[in-house]
């Protein structure tokens, strides 16, 4: 049915998977018919450049991500880096050593050379350690890009043309480490819909599809929803793009101590 069929599991929240957890997740997964899985390291993992990224979170260090992957090749799963180049990174700014690198809230300052050189040891860092030349660059739910440093150095810009100048520069990045990156599609969506990102009908503005650099993939997550008219627009809206395209479901498990498995069955059947 699929031609990739993974796990995203997530390292950045709560905790982080010991060697021993993480292999037997693997076990399973090659167990299940599943060819990938995704370690999602907002930062926790080792950039030998900055020592305080991920400091004191349990991150993985090189040589536990070299030891997952060869086990993970073992078995036939492809363990895919997946972290984050935008946003989402709050924890690295609880150290005054990543300041000057925020924009706002939990946000990378886009046009610094310094971000840039951060993002560029964290690939540099994945490419060290994984054989997968896929990456999951992240870059979801940047609310308020440009609303901060951004907006005092440059003045106000739209938040589509700061994402896609961006998108650019870090694609040169990884085209320069052999990467094949992948993004969450979310913010194509607010960019164009004053913030949503499901939505039953619109279209995104073909200025902004244009500008989307060939290579990459899009990955529409939705966790949420069962309405098929909606699916089927949002399905619609990322093959516009005109570009390889990944959906994300979601198992339920970060809205309290139990997993919901009716919620996570009734979506994904719908989906």
């Amino acid at each position: 049915r699929f031609h990739m069929l993974c796990y995203m599991a997530d390292m950045s929240r709560n905790a982080v998977f010991n060697i021993k957890s993480c292999k037997r997740m693997i076990r399973y997964l090659a167990l299940m018919g599943y060819d990938s899985m995704m370690l999602y390291t907002e930062d926790t993992y080792e950039i030998p450049e900055y020592p305080y990224f991920g400091r004191m979170r349990g991150r993985f260090s090189q040589a536990e991500l070299r030891e997952l992957d060869d086990y993970a090749d073992r078995f036939g799963i492809e363990l895919i880096p997946c972290i984050q180049a935008l946003a989402h990174l709050n924890c690295i700014f609880r150290w005054p050593a990543f300041e000057p690198l925020q924009d706002v809230g939990d946000i990378l300052l886009v046009g610094d050379e310094k971000t840039y050189q951060l993002i560029d040891n964290a690939i540099k860092s994945c490419a060290a350690c994984f054989r997968s030349r896929r990456i999951n660059l992240g870059m979801d739910e940047a609310h308020r890009l440009g609303l901060g440093r951004y907006l005092i150095r440059n003045g106000y810009e739209k938040r589509s043309d700061i994402m896609l100048k961006h998108l650019d520069r870090v694609m040169e990045i990884c085209r320069a480490n052999g990467f094949s990156p992948m993004i969450w599609s979310d913010m194509f969506f607010r960019m164009q819909f004053n913030g949503g990102y499901y939505v039953s009908e619109g279209e995104i503005s073909p200025d902004v599809m244009e500008k989307v650099p060939e290579g990459l993939t899009l990955i529409y997550w939705d966790y949420y929803n069962k309405s098929e008219k909606l699916l089927n627009h949002m399905v619609h809206c990322h093959k516009q793009f005109d570009r390889p395209v990944v959906f994300a479901g979601g198992a339920w498990k970060w809205s309290g101590f139990a997993p919901h498995n009716a919620k996570s069955l009734s979506v994904s059947e719908a989906q």
